[in-house]
């Protein structure tokens, strides 16, 4: 999508008619001179784009999209299903809008380029990952100040649009730029034992944070006991040393998880504090603080966590620089520059991120392998799968917790997370062994068979199936509860989360039992 108009008359008269930007000296053959934007510019340049946009479909985009506030989720519920697929035109402008500025950014960043390996449908969100390149978080946060300062909000919320930057590069290096990465240097970081751990604590803090604490509590106590508990012959009748061993690793992962989000909450708070939020509310501890926010202002919790974002990407990626550069610290260095840091820190940036998967091995599965095909299935290791299932977990948790009020939404929005979690399980136990107990593997299959992608759930989710994309919301909702009654034996929400929770209780049992 070039950045000229179309016809400038059109533009409104606020906007630049032509785009701004600095003259290179490379100039055309015609002798026209090439505009190079600086990222200061790039503000003026989203300007000028929202205003003339380059095609009459970009007008019309433009249209439709204040017609509802700028607001995506309005959109969809206005234009998804309808004759004619009105909101193709809005993906059409989208794309590309956020595609030009994020090119205009990523001039200053030699190695850096653009991967949206997720669907293009009426439905689906555009989320973007910056891969390569350094000191890309700088183009993290020029972006969302030029979202702030044309559209008022933020990208999630005017385009259901977030950019991630350094995601976890598959381990067989099949990407640009990705061989002379930092998780790359010195080998597959997948059978490191120390980046295996960091990642099931940032995959497991994805689940903390859709539980209250004492739900947590409850969750991690009965895994805990389960694990330590004297067993038979089925698997091996393990020795009191083992499972004393494997109570601990499991104590020391639950625990590292809680404190990974509870510093999430902190900073988040304190954040939304200094910036005037929550004030009515000073009473207030930390997380019920958040939560009230989410609810009820949601653009202030967005902004503050991609402020964040940008800020803890910062030190993750000067950290990862040092590392490639100077490699490990020699021993008895206090410098802490090894690859498992990195990816501490890394993790630690990525809990504050939209819609972010927080540990490398659910980015391996899903995004490499599953969207991008970037991988195959066989060329990740059983830990990689055991992060993708507990991220999965908790996005069931976080659908399931937002449409509370409406159990049926609740569950047709949930079923693309479980049935990737039920495809994650099945690859722990193909590739670890071992087996579930037979009440276990019953609701696999029935978890499994409810959410497939030809199941009713989820072409209720898509939302472009003509058989439900004519049903009111209210309709949509009762056959989705319907299926699940069906086939679950129940149309409970807090049964379905119990029996959801109860699955991967069993997953992570089998999991943490093993040598």
């Amino acid at each position: 999508m070039p950045l000229t108009p179309a016809a400038t008359a059109k533009a409104p008269a606020r906007r630049n008619a032509q785009p701004p930007g600095r003259e290179s000296a490379e100039g055309t053959a015609t002798g026209q001179v090439k505009h190079e934007p600086t990222p200061a510019e790039c503000a003026q340049l989203a300007h000028w784009v929202g205003g003339g946009g380059t095609t009459p479909g970009h007008g019309e985009a433009l249209r439709m999209l204040g017609s509802v506030g700028n607001n995506w989720v309005a959109a969809k519920g206005a234009y998804v299903g309808r004759d004619g697929a009105p909101m193709l035109t809005l993906t059409g402008f989208r794309r590309p809008y956020v595609d030009e500025l994020l090119k205009a950014l990523l001039r200053n960043h030699p190695g850096a380029f653009l991967a949206a390996p997720g669907s293009d449908n009426e439905t689906s969100d555009y989320d973007v990952a910056v891969l390569g390149g350094e000191g890309t978080w700088a183009v993290l946060r020029e972006f969302n100040n030029i979202m702030r300062e044309v559209w008022g909000t933020e990208s999630g919320i005017t385009f259901d649009t977030n950019v991630y930057v350094d995601l976890a590069v598959p381990p067989t290096s099949r990407l640009p730029s990705s061989a002379d990465s930092w998780q790359m240097k010195g080998g597959r970081p997948n059978t490191d034992p120390e980046w295996v751990r960091v990642q099931e604590t940032a995959s497991l803090a994805k689940m903390r944070r859709f539980m209250s604490a004492g739900d947590w509590q409850r969750f991690t106590r009965g895994i805990r006991d389960e694990v330590m508990a004297a067993s038979g012959a089925e698997d091996g009748g393990r020795p009191v040393a083992a499972r004393f061993e494997q109570t601990r690793r499991t104590d020391s992962l639950f625990g590292a998880a809680d404190g990974l989000y509870r510093a999430y909450v902190r900073d988040l708070a304190r954040l939304l504090r200094a910036r005037g939020h929550g004030a009515d509310r000073p009473a207030m501890d930390d997380e019920r603080l958040v939560t009230h926010l989410e609810h009820h202002d949601e653009n202030a919790v967005m902004e503050a966590r991609n402020v964040l974002y940008a800020v803890h990407m910062r030190g993750a990626q000067n950290l990862a620089r040092s590392f490639v550069r100077r490699g490990p610290s020699a021993a008895g260095d206090p410098a802490p520059r090894s690859k498992p840091n990195v990816a501490d820190l890394n993790a630690r940036a990525q809990i504050y991120a939209m819609e972010a998967y927080h540990s490398a091995g659910a980015v391996f599965d899903v995004v490499h392998r599953q969207q991008a095909g970037k991988v195959t299935a066989e060329e990740l290791s059983e830990p990689d799968y055991g992060q993708s299932f507990n991220e999965q977990v908790g996005d069931a948790l976080k659908d399931l917790t937002h449409y509370g009020s409406d159990p049926g939404k609740a569950f047709y929005q949930s079923s693309k997370y479980v049935y990737r979690m039920t495809l994650a399980a099945d690859k722990i136990l193909e590739y670890g062994g071992g087996s579930l107990p037979p009440q276990a593997e019953e609701l696999l299959a029935a978890l499994r068979h409810l959410s497939s992608k030809t199941g009713v759930l989820q072409r209720i989710r898509n939302g472009a199936d003509k058989e439900f994309a004519s049903l009111t919301e209210d309709q949509r909702s009762a056959r989705a509860r319907t299926e699940t009654l069906g086939l679950l034996g129940t149309d409970s929400l807090d049964e379905f989360r119990r029996r959801l929770l109860d699955l991967a209780r069993a997953v992570l049992v089998m999991r943490y039992s093993r040598p």
